[in-house]
């Protein structure tokens, strides 16, 4: 897949930019003080002022941009495997229909809390949101485990498209990873304060798109001897 298809890849950015949008247009209409955290009997026990909602908003968007830029741009579509071209346009439907779901979700579940907030009804805001990421990075991490090789959907590094051997090693790691991570996501949310668990998953964003890469790496070198 030399050349991408533009018109599923603008659907792709108007899910990525719309949530956003949606939040600058109505971003006069918020409370200035927004409940963040309610305690067992609905009654709000932490309050944050709409600059941390904001903050919370750019962790999400910066999801699902990370998502977008690593099954779009890493690596390059000339850096594809050899195959069986028989297999290329399944392999282009499976590609989009995974980053359609990923995207669609995503930006349904960020549009729903901008309008919880909006309308007033936000209920556990910061523990929902993390939980919302760590879960859907968990079920990436199932997917991966269990992903075939092709040139399209996957950790799709140069050694990873050479060899099939490569290909599975590195994904089992990478599920296990992506899984593990997206847990650990959770409970952090769970306990951490917004400014702390953004700046984790951060960290943990890098480590998920960075360590699989390295493994690849470590992989095709050590089978050169």
């Amino acid at each position: 897949m030399k050349h991408p298809d533009y018109v599923k890849e603008l659907l792709l950015l108007a899910l990525l930019f719309g949530p956003m949008i949606y939040l600058g247009i109505i971003w006069n209409t918020l409370p200035e003080y927004i409940p963040t955290n309610f305690n067992l009997n609905g009654v709000p026990d932490r309050v944050g002022d709409k600059s941390e909602f904001l903050l919370l908003m750019i962790f999400l968007f910066f999801t699902n941009f990370l998502l977008y830029a690593l099954f779009r741009y890493i690596p390059r579509p000339d850096e594809a495997r050899e195959g069986h071209p028989e297999d290329v346009p399944q392999h282009i439907r499976a590609y989009y229909r995974i980053r359609f779901m990923i995207h669609i979700a995503l930006a349904v579940f960020t549009t729903v809390i901008i309008y919880l907030v909006s309308t007033g009804r936000e209920i556990f805001l910061e523990k929902w949101i993390f939980a919302g990421v760590g879960l859907m990075i968990s079920c990436i991490g199932v997917y991966l485990r269990n992903l075939q090789p092709n040139n399209f959907v996957g950790v799709r590094t140069p050694w990873t498209l050479r060899s099939d051997e490569i290909w599975v090693e590195t994904h089992d790691m990478a599920g296990k990873l992506w899984l593990y991570g997206g847990i650990v996501i959770i409970i952090a949310g769970i306990f951490l304060p917004v400014v702390s668990g953004v700046f984790l998953f951060i960290f943990a964003a890098g480590a998920l798109a960075a360590l699989p890469y390295i493994y690849s790496y470590r992989l095709f070198y050590r089978t050169q001897g």
